[in-house]
């Protein structure tokens, strides 16, 4: 018998669904100024078309911003980026310019208004294709219409090398980590004959 500790479900009921990808999601506001939000609840929804969620608190300024202009653009960070991208999820777009108060270079997208952050590795160009209340937050459910992936992070294979890519990783007990190493690759079980 598995020794069993009770935990009250609080605000965070969730500690052991972990690692969250901790991401930077530029917006557009109407004078067409960018915002740039720290994000830890995402993921992919679909894989046809390419499908992902992320889900914005109903009171941040982002979810204003993702509401009118209907686009958005993840970007992944790397670890050695942690202390801007921290500062972008302390402070609200509402009172603080945070282009100008990190080091983020902006790039034009090439399919949707809100612009990448160059020094992040990976960048998904997203359209809002459906939003759904949830409680305290809204989900945003959007198709990546274009993708831009630094090719020094990919393997020989042309996968994700995550070693390279060095993303953070936020768990709801509130603390970043990185990534440590590769266990095996997707169908190990088979090549071992285990199924």
């Amino acid at each position: 018998m598995k020794d069993v500790k009770d935990v009250k479900i609080e605000r965070q009921p969730l500690p052991l669904i972990y690692p969250n990808p901790v991401v930077l999601v530029t917006t557009l506001d109407a004078n067409k100024r960018t915002n740039i939000m720290t994000l830890t609840s995402m993921g992919a929804v679909c894989w046809e078309p390419p499908i992902i969620g992320i889900g914005v608190g109903k009171n941040q300024h982002s979810r204003i911003l993702i509401e009118k202009c209907r686009e958005f653009v993840v970007n992944i960070p790397k670890a050695e980026m942690l202390r801007d991208v921290e500062y972008c999820g302390l402070v609200s777009g509402r009172n603080v310019d945070k282009c100008a108060k990190t080091s983020f270079t902006l790039l034009p997208s090439t399919e949707v208004q809100p612009p990448m952050i160059e020094e992040c590795p990976a960048n998904l160009e997203c359209k809002v294709k459906k939003k759904i209340p949830l409680g305290s937050n809204i989900l945003f459910l959007a198709e990546v219409v274009s993708l831009h992936i630094d090719k020094k992070m990919l393997d020989e294979k042309g996968g994700v090398n995550l070693a390279k890519a060095s993303p953070i990783m936020f768990n709801l007990t509130n603390t970043y980590w990185g990534v440590r190493e590769k266990l095996a690759d997707y169908g190990f079980t088979r090549i071992q004959k285990l199924l």
